[in-house]
C-alpha cells in the first residue's frame, strides 16, 4: 500500500488529506507519510532545477 500511496502522491492524484486518512486507516504509518511527503519535496526541487 505504502508504494501505491506514494506513487499516487507523486504524480499529484493525492493530497496531504488522503496521506493522514490512509493513516488514520492503519494502511501506512505516519513514518511513512513524513517519508512520502520528503519525497515530493525533493521531487519539486529537481524539477526547479
Amino acid at each position: 500500500m505504502y508504494n501505491r500511496l506514494k506513487k499516487l502522491y507523486l504524480a499529484g492524484r493525492l493530497n496531504d488529506t488522503g496521506l493522514e486518512n490512509a493513516v488514520a486507516k492503519g494502511w501506512i504509518t505516519e513514518e511513512q507519510k513524513a517519508e512520502i511527503i520528503e519525497a515530493k519535496k525533493k521531487q519539486e526541487a529537481q524539477k526547479e532545477e
